[in-house]
């Protein structure tokens, strides 16, 4: 009888798939531990849920925000690799700090994003910015909340706070703009174009649509992208 040889797997098929595994255990977790709170809730103070009403209000966020999710996965993902991902979904507020952090530690690092070293780079550094993020919002919370409330509502400091998330995609733009100019001239024209005409701010970026703008535009650049490749005009 013939038997079937096994090939072995390489250590970095080994690691991602250890990373996937715990990734999606430690996925399924967290949603079971974030449905658990409205259900605890609900148990608790004995409120009556009406399915006619919750279902509707259920479809609509769904189909605004469950977009916008798939899109920033696909996204995310050459960038700060699986574990980056896992670990950014599961602990939030990835395009304000864990995706600017993890840029900035593979920059320090000097490692390329995508590649295996930039993958474990992103990985500690998302790890260590959800860990310093809850350590400074517990701390604030308890000891130094009503100290910084009225600051952080300081009229003057308004506009700062407003800009805080163009500053920075500014940030984290700027290095991909320079290292590949050709790439980028396409997608900032395309959606300086759509941000300009007369319906852009209330459809094209708005929060309802925001989502699909983006699958599109990543669309529309990955089409341009393969059309400049094959004329020869990247290199």
């Amino acid at each position: 009888m013939n038997e079937t040889k096994q090939v072995p797997i390489t250590e970095d098929e080994a690691f991602d798939n250890k990373i996937n595994f715990l990734g999606r255990w430690t996925s399924i977790l967290a949603i079971l531990a974030m449905l658990m709170v409205p259900c605890v809730v609900t148990l608790v103070f004995e409120i009556q849920v009406n399915l006619s009403q919750a279902i509707p209000i259920a479809i609509g966020l769904i189909s605004m925000f469950a977009p916008m999710a798939i899109v920033e996965n696909f996204s995310y993902y050459p960038i700060i690799g699986a574990g980056g991902v896992y670990l950014s979904c599961i602990t939030g507020n990835i395009m304000n700090m864990k995706l600017p952090c993890a840029l900035s530690g593979m920059s320090i690092a000097g490692v390329e994003p995508g590649s295996r070293k930039g993958d474990i780079i992103s990985i500690l550094a998302v790890a260590v910015s959800s860990l310093v993020t809850t350590a400074i919002l517990f701390i604030s919370m308890l000891a130094i909340g009503q100290f910084l409330a009225p600051v952080l509502s300081n009229p003057i400091l308004q506009p700062g706070f407003a800009n805080i998330l163009p500053a920075l995609m500014g940030a984290v733009a700027v290095p991909f703009v320079i290292r590949s100019p050709r790439l980028s001239v396409f997608p900032i024209i395309l959606c300086l174009v759509m941000y300009l005409c007369p319906i852009g701010k209330t459809v094209f970026f708005s929060p309802y649509y925001q989502s699909y703008t983006m699958l599109g535009v990543m669309l529309l650049s990955v089409a341009a992208a393969y059309f400049m490749h094959k004329q020869g005009l990247l290199k």
